[in-house]
C-alpha cells in the first residue's frame, strides 16, 4: 500500500498541531504545580560526570556513558505533552549526560518520509503512533532501529521499535451532575432522549477510534469489531448528526463543556481528567473506551544514533514515567511504572487495573488508514 497525500496538515496531525498537544490531554494552568519542582528527585538524573547514579541499571549506565554526540533531535507536537516530556525525561537526561535534546515541530509528512526511508534522516526520532510505526516497519525502505530496552505493555508487533510510549483512552464524558443518571456505556453518547444535549465530536480529519466507538455503542462485541463495518458505523454517527458540535482542536472541548454548549464529549480521557484541577468535576465513561498507543520511533540512519538509543533506554525508568503520567494522565508503557503511580493518578489513566477497554487494531489501521480517512470525509460531505 502506498501512503496517499491525504496524510497532510488537514489530517489528524493538523488537529494535533493546532491543538498544541500530542494526542491527549490539554493540561489546565497550574496542573504542573502538583507534580513537584524542577529539582524533584523522581524526575531528575545524576550528573554529567559519568559512572552512573546510585541504583542505575548497568546496561543504561553503559549506554549513557558511551554517548559521543552533543545533541539528539526528537521531533514532537509541542504543547503540554512536550512540556511534560521536558520535565520528566529531556532535562534530566541532559543533566546526566551533557547531551542536549532538541525538539523541532513535526511538519506534514516529513516524519513519515524519514521513518520509511524515502528521504535522508534529519531527525533522530519522532512522535507518531503504534500503527504508523507498524506501517513503517512493514513498508519502509530501511529496517527500523531497535531500542536497547523494551516496554512490556506496548504491542508485541512493534515493541522493539517503540519508546517513550503512552496510552490514550478515547471516552465519553461530561460535567458531573449534568444528568439525573450517570452515563455508563458508549450507547449513552448516542441516546439524546435519555441524556439530552449536544455532543462534542471530532471533525472530519480525525478518525482514530471514531468508527469503533460508534460500533460499540451499536452493540457490536469488541472481539467482532474488525474488519470495521463502515456502513453501520456511519449510520450510527449520522443518527445524531444534528446534535453534534465539531471540534478542530482539543482545547475547544473543555470550552464547549464549561460553557454548556454541549452536555457530553467524545475525546481523549486526559482532557476530561485534567478539568478537576480547575474546579470542574467530571464523569468519565471508561466502559469500552477505545485505547491507542502513541510513541517515539527511532529513524533509520539517525544522525545521533548513540544518543537517541541511550535516550530511549533512559525513558523506560518507572519513576520518570510516573512523573510524566501524573502530569498528563496518559497510561504508562511498563507495568513497573503503572505500579509506581499514586492510586489517585492511576485511576485517571486508561490502563488502570480492572478497566474494560478496547485496543485499536494497529494492523488494521496500518493497512486501511487511507480508506478510513477518505470514507470519513465522504460521511461529512454527505451530511452537509
Amino acid at each position: 500500500m502506498e501512503r496517499s497525500d491525504l496524510i497532510d496538515d488537514m489530517t489528524r496531525r493538523g488537529m494535533l498541531r493546532r491543538a498544541g498537544i500530542a494526542a491527549g490531554m490539554l493540561a489546565l494552568p497550574g496542573i504542573f504545580a502538583a507534580c513537584g519542582g524542577d529539582d524533584d528527585s523522581s524526575a531528575t538524573g545524576g550528573s554529567s560526570s559519568g559512572g552512573g547514579e546510585p541504583g542505575e541499571d548497568p546496561e543504561l549506565t553503559k549506554l549513557l556513558d558511551a554517548i559521543e554526540s552533543d545533541t539528539v533531535i526528537v521531533a514532537t507536537y509541542g504543547g503540554t505533552t512536550e512540556a511534560a516530556r521536558k520535565k520528566a525525561f529531556w532535562d534530566p537526561f541532559t543533566k546526566r549526560t551533557g547531551c542536549k535534546v532538541v525538539t523541532p515541530d513535526v511538519t506534514g509528512t516529513l516524519g513519515d518520509d524519514q521513518l520509511s526511508g524515502k528521504i535522508k534522516a534529519r531527525w533522530d526520532a519522532y512522535h507518531n503512533s503504534a500503527f504508523q510505526t507498524l506501517y513503517s516497519k512493514n513498508e519502509g525502505k530501511k529496517p527500523l532501529p531497535e531500542v536497547p530496552i523494551q516496554e512490556d505493555l506496548v504491542p508485541e508487533s512493534v515493541r522493539p521499535y517503540m519508546w517513550q510510549s503512552f496510552l490514550l483512552g478515547y471516552v465519553t464524558g461530561g460535567l458531573k451532575g449534568t444528568f439525573d443518571t450517570t452515563p455508563g456505556h458508549p450507547s449513552d453518547f448516542f441516546d439524546t432522549k435519555k441524556f439530552p444535549g449536544k455532543r462534542a465530536f471530532p471533525t472530519s480529519f480525525y478518525i482514530d477510534g471514531v468508527k469503533e466507538y460508534a460500533l460499540l455503542a451499536d452493540g457490536v462485541s469488541p472481539d467482532e469489531l474488525y474488519p470495521l463495518d463502515i456502513e453501520r458505523a456511519n449510520a450510527k454517527i449520522a443518527s445524531i448528526w444534528d446534535d453534534l458540535v465539531f471540534y478542530e482542536a482539543y482545547p475547544q472541548i473543555q470550552t464547549f463543556l464549561t460553557s454548556k454548549t454541549v452536555s457530553m464529549a467524545w475525546c481523549p480521557s486526559g482532557i476530561l481528567a485534567a478539568m478537576p484541577a480547575k474546579g470542574f468535576e467530571v464523569d468519565i465513561v471508561w466502559e469500552l473506551a477505545v485505547t491507542s498507543w502513541n510513541n517515539e520511533t527511532i529513524i533509520p540512519d539517525a544522525p545521533h544514533m548513540d544518543a537517541v538509543k541511550a535516550l530511549a533506554a533512559w525513558c523506560i525508568d518507572p519513576k520518570r514515567q510516573a512523573v510524566f503520567c501524573e502530569m498528563t494522565n496518559y497510561g504508562p508503557s511498563t507495568q513497573a511504572a503503572l505500579d509506581a503511580l499514586p492510586e489517585k493518578v492511576k485511576q485517571n489513566v486508561p490502563n488502570a487495573p480492572g478497566r474494560n477497554t478496547v485496543p485499536l487494531n494497529d494492523e488494521y489501521y496500518a493497512e486501511n488508514y487511507d480508506m478510513l480517512y477518505a470514507d470519513h470525509e465522504k460521511l461529512f460531505k454527505s451530511q452537509g
